[in-house]
């Protein structure tokens, strides 16, 4: 009770208008959350269990540990049985769109370009240009092309602090 008359001094001193309602309704609904969390939800379960079915616990507990003890693995698990369980039912698919290119017959993959048709257009491309090498690799094409690209845009690559 000493709880409730605190809370309503504390309300009358700060705001002087709402305090008396304040604090009565302060005071019923504290009066009601006391009541209510004083009352257990269970009533107390007095019984005595007999003496035929004590249980022996640490011979329970003993054969629980022994057996959690077993049950630790010994080694660890390698890549290989990792990467299969995994990657259980997530096999690669079969490719079932292939085509025959229409420029040089090479098989291709539908809707893609034909990768030797763009190896040979590439080169022509750069032997016209005034490179000499009839074979030239695919990242030497691209390098190639990122250095032409650099001089027709004028930039040198620099830093604006040199």
């Amino acid at each position: 009770m000493a709880a409730v008359q605190s809370t309503s001094s504390i309300l009358s001193f700060l705001l002087p208008r709402l305090s008396a309602p304040a604090a009565s309704a302060a005071s019923r609904s504290t009066t009601l959350f006391s009541r209510y969390a004083s009352t257990p939800i269970l009533p107390t379960i007095a019984f005595a269990i007999p003496a035929s079915i004590r249980l022996n616990v640490p011979s329970l507990l003993g054969d629980i540990w022994e057996s959690v003890l077993r049950a630790v693995p010994k080694k660890k698990t390698s890549h290989m049985k990792k990467r299969s369980r995994f990657m259980a039912g997530k096999g690669l698919k079969d490719v079932t769109e292939i085509n025959k290119c229409s420029a040089c017959g090479h098989v291709k993959r539908a809707h893609l370009l034909c990768p030797y048709c763009v190896k040979g257009t590439l080169n022509d491309i750069y032997n016209s240009g005034g490179w000499n090498n009839a074979d030239i690799s695919y990242t030497e094409i691209q390098d190639m092309f990122k250095a032409t690209m650099k001089k027709a845009s004028g930039t040198t690559g620099t830093t604006k602090s040199e």
